[in-house]
């Protein structure tokens, strides 16, 4: 049922810093992605069981905002949410917060489902699109 709202945790590493030693501005990224995958897990699926089922999903745009530095050590709370029901496309957005509950960084991600044999665009499993209908 739509929007959907799921929030991850992660302690930032400190392989994971850059030289100022704050987080290094890609591996947000990792952390949408992290965030994403338990996510999908905490809907009773995962991205395991839609590639088994031969459906792949690529990242097809992705932006992030920066608006305060992570550090080492940092426990930060990853929120991911899902406002439109799945069609070609599935866009999720994120929100970074600190233990403070401060925004650290907002993004996006777009993912396409393909049909993983024939590497073309394809419909959403049904069990995806039941799960996140707007009933």
């Amino acid at each position: 049922m739509l929007p959907f709202e799921h929030r991850s945790q992660l302690r930032v590493r400190y392989g994971e810093t850059d030289q100022m030693g704050v987080v290094w501005h890609g591996n947000y990224i990792l952390y949408f992605e992290a965030a994403r995958t338990e996510a999908m897990r905490a809907c009773g699926g995962s991205y395991r069981e839609l590639e088994e089922a031969g459906v792949m999903m690529p990242v097809v745009e992705v932006g992030v905002r920066y608006i305060r530095p992570a550090h080492y050590d940092d426990l930060l709370t990853i929120v991911v949410r899902i406002e439109d029901p799945p069609g070609a496309r599935m866009t999720f957005t994120y929100n970074v917060l600190n233990e403070e509950g401060e925004t650290l960084a907002t993004g996006h991600t777009v993912l396409a489902f393909m049909d993983a044999a024939t590497r073309r665009p394809c419909r959403p499993p049904n069990t995806l699109r039941r799960l996140f209908s707007r009933n």
